[in-house]
């Protein structure tokens, strides 16, 4: 009588725990990145300023020709510390998973091209912080915040596929390709926020729901959608937003109508087919309604940086919900 010998090569259980407690640890340090990065951008942007709104908006530069976020913008010291050693914390677990993942590499459903993705995007986002931090480059800005929301996305599937089964309902594959749309739409918006919170456009349109009589068909749209833009500023250190932002901010707007109209019909579809997608719906359907009135608010009220730091970070709590129901409408591989 024979008997099989184990493949060494196979993770033992004890690897696959540590694996899932690197995944779910890290996706927690990223949602904090988030979140702090959010509330360092706009403060030092000016939300909150003791000259509100007037020091909105307002940069230095000094000496050696780099721009700086104004100093006047009181920006806590514990937000950067903290941002800093979470931010440094993450790039050597994201290394270990991904040391890990490809150990895990035969294992059925495992993705370890996704692994090696946040890996590559953790490596991006060092580089450019440290070599392009200008505010005037809206692009870096954006790429900063994509580069996170896209991190605290993969790292979510990866930790979901990692420990939970998918749902059996019948149905649940017919909702896989509008819950990839979902997923595509909440990333969008998303953007458009960020592209609003980058060109400093917060202000452009200071009520609901537009920007009064504001000349649409002869806005600059090329320019307001201009990836590569640079800020203009004046010898005072105030950048020019001129009526470029206020087609960015109402971009912002028409694509907020769009994705809760989209969503809200996804999260009820979800919570329609029961089981665990009941539970996901909910979420969609709750944190979509709360974003919503945050936005809102936050227009009414005059902009408090905690309430648009609270949008920022419901926006990727709405974006975690979202994959996460697509996870549970696709089958393992």
């Amino acid at each position: 009588m024979s008997t099989a010998s184990p493949d060494s090569r196979s993770p033992s259980p004890r690897t696959d725990s540590l694996y899932t407690l690197l995944v779910f640890l890290s996706l927690v340090l990223v949602l904090v990145v988030v979140i702090l990065s959010a509330y360092l951008r706009l403060a030092g942007s000016g939300l909150g300023c003791a000259e509100w709104p007037a020091c909105y908006a307002l940069i230095k530069s000094p000496a050696g020709g780099t721009e700086s976020l104004a100093a006047a913008h009181l920006v806590p010291a514990w937000a950067t510390v903290i941002h800093r050693l979470a931010a440094s914390t993450l790039g050597a677990m994201v290394l270990g998973i991904t040391l890990m993942a490809l150990r895990r590499k035969r294992q059925p459903g495992h993705n370890t091209g996704l692994s090696l993705a946040v890996l590559g995007l953790t490596v991006f986002l060092s580089v450019l912080g440290y070599k392009t931090p200008s505010p005037l480059l809206p692009w870096v800005t954006l790429s900063n915040l994509l580069g996170g929301m896209a991190m605290l996305a993969m790292l979510w599937w990866l930790g979901q596929r990692s420990v939970s089964p998918v749902v059996g309902d019948a149905r649940a594959p017919a909702l896989r390709p509008w819950a990839r749309i979902g997923v595509f739409m909440v990333f969008v918006q998303i953007a458009l926020g960020g592209w609003v919170s980058a060109n400093f456009a917060a202000l452009a349109c200071a009520s609901l729901p537009g920007c009064g009589n504001f000349p649409w068909l002869d806005g600059p749209w090329r320019e307001s959608l201009n990836l590569f833009r640079v800020l203009p500023v004046t010898d005072g250190g105030v950048i020019i937003t001129g009526d470029v932002v206020k087609l960015i901010h109402m971009i912002h707007r028409l694509g907020a109508v769009v994705t809760f109209l989209y969503i809200g019909w996804l999260g009820w579809r979800g919570l329609r087919l029961g089981g665990r997608c009941r539970g996901t719906g909910t979420a969609m359907l709750v944190f979509l309604l709360l974003q919503l009135l945050l936005g809102a608010a936050a227009v009414v009220f005059g902009l408090p940086l905690a309430m648009v730091t609270a949008h920022n970070a419901v926006a990727a709590l709405l974006l975690l919900s979202t994959v996460n129901l697509m996870h549970l409408v696709t089958p393992r591989a």
